[in-house]
């Protein structure tokens, strides 16, 4: 061999080397850069789960809140049906008392009636105008001029 054949060779050799480094550069570059998106990505995918996270606690606030108004809400509904079952049930018993009274007032009417039939019927001239107090002629009438100041 001769020495132009081994400079060829060595040429060769360095070439293939250079190609090497040259390739494993790349390669080790392009996995940087792989590995770095990797990265970013994992970081953009934790940051959104974080987000997520802070959304969800919001709105579980949020539901936590709207359902202790609807608690609230309800209690109050409950109290006023219980207060208007409770005014219903003194309207009733109103209106009982009313309608014993009506009848004590009406059996008040008739006793009245019968007295001033009975009254009427011991006078003495019953039927005559002089002698009728319906007039209020009878001293105790409050119709009566002693009792009108006249």
């Amino acid at each position: 061999m001769d020495g132009m054949t081994v400079l060829w060779i060595v040429v060769a050799l360095a070439v293939v080397v250079i190609l090497v480094a040259l390739i494993a550069g790349a390669s080790k570059t392009s996995s940087k850069r792989r590995e770095e998106h990797k990265r970013h990505e994992l970081e953009q995918q934790r940051q959104e789960a974080y987000e997520k996270e802070q959304e969800s606690r919001i709105a579980a606030a949020h539901a936590e809140r709207q359902h202790a108004v609807a608690d609230e809400v309800d209690a109050r509904a409950k109290r006023a049906q219980a207060e208007s079952e409770e005014k219903a049930a003194e309207a009733r018993r109103l209106a009982a008392g009313a309608t014993e009274r009506r009848e004590a007032a009406k059996t008040a009417d008739r006793e009245a009636d019968k007295h001033h039939t009975e009254a009427a019927a011991k006078m003495p001239n019953h039927g005559a105008d002089e002698g009728d107090w319906d007039d209020g002629n009878h001293p105790n009438d409050p119709r009566h001029s002693k009792h009108l100041g006249l």
